[in-house]
């Protein structure tokens, strides 16, 4: 479990995405859905130094769903709510997704101190789900897409991603073909609906990693229903300054 995107994001901005010696580390699987027990929460809290009850997590369903991550939700996170991302613009709250072939989508606010993470399958993605965490933080933080900064991590990419014919009326721009088969860019998609959105291309910055090529992370579509879900995970660090007015 290493930094993912330190030379993206500023030094408050924290980045962790888990590949599969994670589970090892734990001594337990993590799950693919539901509560993150004890032992997990505190294993996560450990390694990067937040309270384990700051862990703000969701139970996933492909959808666009987004929720704001407040201080009366953190109190009653004990029981996840179904959506597909968070936002927060608390010090210390881990914002945290699964995915084991989706994509998670980082986002930040340069000016307002503020961020989102996503998880975008084919149908959130379908759903424009950046569309809707950019909504919600313009509403709640007051930001504008030109200051965010936004990170594609590891997720299954077109040279593995094969697809129905039926995803050429989905994502007419992003499928590819290759020999008679069609094949699905995820990443192109969300990076064409963040520009669409405002957020400057040269502000959004792509890992690169096929989940389904690189043996370190799981994959649904190489694994089937014995794999097991990558930790994707952003919190904004409390400052110097946040510290000493608190004191």
């Amino acid at each position: 479990m290493t930094p993912l995107f330190d030379h993206v994001f500023p030094s408050e901005v924290v980045t962790f995405m888990s590949d599969r010696s994670l589970d090892f580390a734990q001594g337990s699987k993590i799950p693919r859905e539901g509560r993150f027990n004890a032992q997990q929460k505190s294993f996560l809290a450990e390694q990067l130094g937040f309270v384990p009850s700051f862990l703000a997590d969701v139970r996933q369903v492909h959808g666009r769903r987004v929720i704001l991550a407040t201080e009366e939700f953190m109190r009653r996170n004990d029981f996840p709510e179904e959506a597909d991302g968070l936002v927060t613009n608390i010090s210390n709250v881990a914002l945290v997704i699964r995915t084991a072939d989706c994509l998670p989508v980082f986002m930040y606010d340069t000016k307002r101190k503020c961020l989102g993470l996503l998880h975008a399958g084919w149908r959130g993605s379908y759903q424009n789900i950046v569309q809707q965490a950019v909504s919600i933080m313009r509403q709640n933080f007051r930001t504008e897409p030109q200051d965010l900064k936004a990170a594609l991590g590891p997720a299954i990419r077109s040279c593995c991603y094969q697809v129905g014919g039926e995803f050429r009326d989905y994502f007419p721009r992003e499928i590819i073909h290759r020999n008679q088969d069609v094949y699905l860019d995820l990443p192109q998609v969300n990076t064409r609906q963040l520009v669409e959105l405002g957020v400057w291309k040269e502000n959004i910055f792509d890992c690169g990693l096929c989940t389904c090529c690189d043996k370190r992370f799981f994959s649904y579509r190489r694994e089937g229903n014995e794999a097991g879900r990558m930790i994707s995970l952003m919190m904004l660090r409390e400052t110097p300054t946040q510290k000493s007015s608190r004191s």
